[in-house]
């Protein structure tokens, strides 16, 4: 998945939330399509006596429901007036699918996280991963005042 444009990795968080309101500023600035990517994983977990594995297709109708909301919180806050918005539920890791997504994009835009070790004090794992990994110009939204 190739895309032009700003990505918005989303999971549900205010954090998230604030880079989806900073995202959607910057695509209607710079005239150009909105993508906000939410993803999942599928666990497995043992109950002691077997494996038990999630549906992978009820993790994503939970992620997709997640996104949506995002997306629909965003819009009626008047900000994606005039934005083309593209939405995108991925399996896998977060980091390394938003930057796959991310390849060719304008920019990268990601909350925060206060935790998660050393680099987690300042910056959430996903949020350290991608900086560290991604080719576009990225964006670290930490709290936003709306």
């Amino acid at each position: 998945m190739d895309v032009d444009g700003i990505v918005v990795g989303v999971d549900g968080s205010e954090n998230s939330l604030d880079a989806l309101r900073w995202g959607a500023r910057e695509a209607a600035a710079h005239n150009c399509t909105l993508h906000a990517v939410s993803t999942f994983s599928t666990p497995i977990m043992s109950t002691g006596y077997e494996l038990a594995v999630v549906d992978p297709d009820d993790l994503k109708a939970a992620a997709e429901a997640a996104l949506g909301a995002a997306v629909d919180q965003v819009r009626s806050e008047g900000l994606l007036e005039g934005v083309t918005v593209d939405t995108a539920a991925l399996e896998g890791h977060a980091g390394e699918r938003l930057i796959s997504v991310s390849e060719g994009a304008q920019q990268l835009v990601v909350g925060s996280r206060g935790h998660g070790g050393f680099m987690g004090l300042l910056l959430g794992s996903v949020t350290t991963y991608v900086v560290n990994h991604a080719t576009c110009p990225v964006t670290v939204v930490r709290g936003y005042e709306h």
